[in-house]
This record gives C-alpha cells, structure tokens and sequence, in this order.
C-alpha cells in the first residue's frame, strides 16, 4: 500500500507540471486578445467541452468550488498597461483566474502565481483582487469560450460563456489622451473655418481598386467651445460611406498641435493622429490653420470665415 501511496503522489506531482503541448489533448489551448486605445488583454486558457453533459455547474463545477474557468493549467489574464476590472483597479502583469462559485452571487479572484493548476484554487490570500461578477443565462454553448463582445475607445467587455452561463466583466483602460483645453486657448481657436484639403495622393497600380469614395476637398468647420473641451462640426462631412465623419473633438498635443478625434453617436470611435493640427498665434482670434501628415506633408488649410 505504502508502494502505491507514493507512485501517486509521484503521478500526482507530474500532472501539475505536466507540458500540454501534446497534439490532442481533450481541452486543446486557446488564446484571445482585444488592443483598446494601447492596452492589450490577452486571457490564454484550455477550452473544455461539454460532451453531452448538461448542466454543468452544481454538478460537473460544483458549488463551492473555486474553479478557473478552463481546464489543465489555469487560465491566466495578461494586460500590458495598469487597468480597472469590474471598477477593481488592476496593475499591469499576468495573473491567473478563479471563479468562486455558490448558487448565489459568484466571485472572481485574480490572484498572482500562474503556475497553479486547475485543480488548485488559491484560498484568500494577500495581494489576491476579489469582486463580485454578475451572471447571465444564454444558449447552451458547448465549448468554453471566453471573448470580447463588445468594444470601445474606453475598454471593453471580457466574457466568459459555456453550458448556459454567460459572464460579462467590464474592462476599463486608462486613456492615453487629453481631452481639455484652456480657456484662452479655446477662445483663441473657437469659429467658422473653411477648410480645403490637398488632393488625396492616387497610385499608379492598375490593379488596385478605386476607392469608394474620395474625401470632400473644401468644408466648413465650425469650432466651438464645450466645457473644457474643444469641439468641431465638419459640413459636407469628410466622407460619407459612413456616419462619424462630421462630428469632431480636437485634441492638444506637444507644441500647440492638436489632433482630431471623430464621434458617432456621442462616443469617441476613432483618433486621426496622422491629422497634426496648428492654429496660428498671432492676434486675439485664429485667422487658421494648417493640417499636416507626421511626415510635415500639408493636408489642408483652415481660413477663418
């Protein structure tokens, strides 16, 4: 007996360390990534499948459990730059993920060592993050699978999906933009501009197809101040294949520059920072600006009307 007792705890210390990169295994590794205005999510884990078994949690996951929402090695969450989950402020590194789970409200857990395996959950410890994590109700799924649904300039939707559990965590990223403007400076800057644009340089290549559209080459761009920020409202838009081309914000950058940043439906979708902008100093009033590529290519020119 004594024998047997310690080839399994020998098996036992081999499976944790074991290397998963075999050719078939029956939770093969997966990875998804989401970039949100220069800050990478990147969750790796082991997708389980269902094989025919419904119901999974309070049975194959039981309750009480502190399970990490994979299999094998335990799935691990790397963000590249610090962020909030859940309103929890997290910093930037790699940390495996755990799922307290109860029959009522549900608990996440990041906790810092990422070499445990699945069948190790931490106990609460120091340096642990915990909160709270709401649950849906969805179709079955039959392969765990963690995505990002949903995306904005502001961060994103983490979620996790097997049997008829869905789990949604908010992502927050840190903007890497400023969005105010003084006072004087937005009274300086604040009108009507005509702009004209240069012509949108055309390629010799025969084999490309031409574009949709090209962009309208003479607007108005009526520059206002709201808040603390500076506002724009391009008329013709820039394009029109799409919405999101007429409303804008300018963005102060070094040395008086500024970019542009488009809206759609009052949120922030897109920074141009190829767009460099810069109002003339002189006087009380702008009289305009020049629009130029990073390369110093002239763009366009703004004239106060």
């Amino acid at each position: 007996m004594r024998r047997f007792a310690i080839a399994g705890s020998c098996l036992a210390l081999a499976t944790t360390s074991l290397n998963l990169d075999a050719q078939v295994l029956a939770s093969e590794r997966s990875s998804v990534s989401q970039t949100v205005d220069g800050t990478t999510a990147t969750l790796t884990y082991y997708r389980p499948r269902a094989r025919g078994r419904t119901g999974l949690f309070g049975t194959r996951v039981r309750w009480g459990e502190v399970w990490t929402p994979g299999a094998n090695q335990a799935t691990t969450l790397n963000v590249n730059k610090d962020v909030s989950i859940e309103g929890q402020p997290v910093a930037k590194g790699t940390y495996s993920i755990w799922f307290v789970i109860t029959r009522g409200p549900w608990e996440m857990v990041l906790d810092k060592d990422t070499t445990l395996f699945h069948t190790q959950g931490p106990k609460q410890r120091p340096g642990q993050i915990r909160f709270p994590i709401s649950r849906e109700k969805r179709p079955f799924m039959e392969t765990l699978t963690w995505s990002f649904p949903e995306v904005s300039t502001a961060g994103a939707t983490l979620a996790l999906q097997w049997d008829t559990v869905y789990v949604p965590v908010q992502l927050r990223v840190t903007p890497s933009y400023n969005t105010a403007v003084d006072a004087a400076t937005a009274r300086h800057m604040a009108g009507l501009y005509h702009i004209h644009f240069e012509p949108e340089p055309s390629s010799s290549d025969t084999t490309l197809a031409a574009p949709l559209e090209t962009g309208a080459r003479d607007v108005t761009f009526t520059v206002r101040q709201q808040g603390s920020e500076l506002r724009g409202i391009m008329d013709p838009p820039m394009y029109r294949t799409e919405d999101g081309y007429a409303d804008w914000i300018l963005l102060p950058t070094k040395g008086g520059w500024f970019t542009m940043g488009r809206f759609h439906k009052g949120e922030l979708i897109e920074i141009f920072d190829f767009f460099q902008i810069q109002f003339d100093s002189a006087g009380d009033l702008a009289n305009g600006f020049e629009i130029r590529a990073p390369n110093d290519q002239l763009i366009g020119k703004g004239i106060r009307r």
